[in-house]
């Protein structure tokens, strides 16, 4: 698409690109006699603003993404380095498919086809997905850097879908705005300019279940019950926002009188998790600064990037807590921490959830290694300590979650100088994936954290892998796991589910068992009616959205995986 300028622009950047033509060619052809038969090029003014078209706030002249679950209004701006002498005006287009290709290819953007966290390549912004001003032009007046914005509305809806059925966005959408003319004393930053708007994929916050039920997914009202709903996602594997596709339900099964149970409610679907942990945020012991966090960078990038990866679990009122872990040859765990290093973590942690804007913490000590030589001792009094201070750092507002295995470490069911671990912990679970404890139990040989609550004690980690545990509590056909968790549910042992990672759809074992995930997190222990024999309410988590049927033919490998 060809861009015309005032000629005194074009002289300047023709000259500009003149030079940069030149150092190429003495660069790359050696020995070659480089004539230039032009005249001498133009001078710069000494002071002639350099000049660029952006989105108000940011500073990327080529594209500015943004992750949308809703209707979005984006302003651009054009932008000098330094005040312009006189009014300078710049007119605008909007570009083609072959604008968004080509810039594609540039950036060597390719698709994977059939996955649905592949799809990198942009295309063009539908034009009813865009509303324009009247008129496209910025004006920079004279003495200013930066003209007044120019409003772009968004409108997101399922145009923006694949197949239009699936609600998630898989294709990033560009719409490209071009510099057609410039007039005014000043230079362009890029020659023709291009400057794309990158709609990336974001969550709505709404479905359709495979029962073609219409839901808000959206908290309807308040639960009927307590049950708590604790997931991790690990962000070196997952995409977090993939948890919006876990759903709950609870149905009223009635007796038809000789003709079995029957539900009779209308489906409610709330998010099936109200607290989602992201991972790893490492501790680890450093020579000089003692103990202190090692973050990750995928972690980072989550954080960096709320508004795609955090932002839409929290409009459906999920709390977002970090992972706290012991990093790998690390010489201090929360077993072995002085006073001074539980004072110091205790500020790092509560200073990074403070940063991040983060609702909270789950600490989990099963990867320090304290047999190692020239480890600290351990001090059985060091993490319930460690867990007074951490409460007394981040306020009572700020979620403390514990993974608790009993080992003569932790001492956490004991009293330690009148302080007792439960009074500062929210809640706490049975860190051994897939095997039922039942620490309030009298016959239990697994005492409980001292202090702590049997409604804030959740007895089970499930997590999908192919272990025999998995395959023994969670597979088992008569349901056993799931009674016996029902059971504690009816005495106020069983508050929640911990569910230790969200399962992307890939070719392997996850895949398999894709269509018993469901199963996996349900029926969720906290039902009256067994669907056959006994009336009353049934709790089910599932998976639903496109790897749930009947999209599950067409949903493709990689949906849940992360995609930056």
């Amino acid at each position: 698409m060809k861009r015309i300028h005032e000629l005194r622009i074009w002289l300047r950047a023709a000259g500009f690109g003149l030079l940069g033509a030149a150092a190429v060619l003495f660069t790359g052809c050696e020995g070659e006699e480089f004539v230039r038969d032009g005249g001498e090029m133009p001078l710069l003014a000494e002071r002639t603003p350099v000049g660029a078209l952006y989105a108000k706030g940011y500073y990327n002249p080529e594209v500015q993404n943004f992750a949308l679950s809703s209707n979005k209004t984006v302003s651009v701006v054009y932008r000098l380095d330094y005040p312009a002498e006189e009014d300078v005006t710049v007119t605008l287009s909007v570009g083609t498919q072959e604008d968004v290709d080509a810039y594609n290819d540039a950036k060597g953007l390719k698709d994977v086809q059939g996955n649905l966290g592949g799809f990198k390549r942009y295309r063009l912004l539908p034009e009813t997905n865009y509303t324009l001003p009247e008129a496209l032009t910025l004006t920079v007046p004279q003495g200013k850097t930066e003209s007044a914005p120019l409003s772009i509305d968004v409108v997101y809806d399922k145009t923006l879908l694949r197949d239009h059925g699936q609600l998630r966005m898989n294709y990033p959408w560009m719409l490209p705005l071009q510099v057609e003319r410039i007039q005014g004393d000043m230079l362009p930053l890029i020659a023709d300019q291009q400057f794309g708007i990158g709609i990336l994929p974001g969550n709505m916050a709404s479905m359709t279940n495979s029962w073609s039920v219409e839901c808000d997914w959206k908290p309807i009202g308040e639960k009927r019950n307590p049950f708590m709903g604790i997931a991790f996602a690990d962000c070196r594997v997952v995409d977090p926002s993939y948890l919006i596709y876990y759903g709950f339900q609870e149905s009223l099964y009635v007796d038809m009188g000789g003709w079995g149970m029957e539900d009779e409610s209308t489906i409610s679907c709330y998010p099936l998790f109200e607290v989602e942990c992201l991972r790893p945020l490492f501790i680890t012991h450093d020579a000089t600064q003692g103990v202190v966090l090692q973050t990750d960078p995928d972690l980072m990038y989550v954080l960096t990037h709320q508004e795609r990866y955090v932002d839409p679990q929290r409009k459906l009122g999920v709390r977002i807590c970090v992972s706290v872990e012991i990093a790998a040859k690390s010489r201090v765990g929360f077993c072995n921490l002085t006073e001074e290093m539980q004072s110091s973590l205790a500020w790092q942690i509560a200073n990074f959830v403070e940063k991040y804007g983060l609702d909270g913490v789950a600490l989990n000590d099963q990867g320090a290694n304290y047999t190692a030589e020239d480890v600290p001792a351990v001090d059985k009094t060091s993490y319930t300590k460690f867990l007074k201070a951490l409460r007394e750092a981040m306020g009572d507002d700020k979620l403390i979650l514990l993974s608790y295995d009993v080992d003569e470490h932790s001492a956490l069911y004991e009293a330690h100088d009148g302080l007792q671990a439960g009074d500062y912990i929210d809640y706490a679970w049975w860190g051994t994936e897939n095997e039922l404890c039942t620490p309030y139990d009298p016959e239990s040989t697994v005492p409980p954290i001292a202090g702590l609550d049997k409604s804030q004690f959740i007895p089970m980690a499930g997590n999908a892998v192919d272990t025999p545990e998995f395959l023994a509590f969670w597979n088992d056909m008569n349901m056993t796991g799931i009674y016996q968790m029902c059971d504690l549910y009816d005495r106020g042992e069983c508050p929640g589910l911990v569910y230790l990672g969200l399962v992307p759809r890939t070719q392997n074992f996850a895949e398999y068992f894709q269509g018993q995930i469901p199963m996996c997190m349900g029926m969720i222990p906290l039902h009256e009616s067994d669907m056959g024999m006994t009336p009353g309410w049934l709790g089910i988590g599932f998976l639903t959205m496109e790897t749930r049927e009947p999209a599950w033919g067409v949903g493709g490998y990689g949906a849940g995986l992360k995609d930056w």
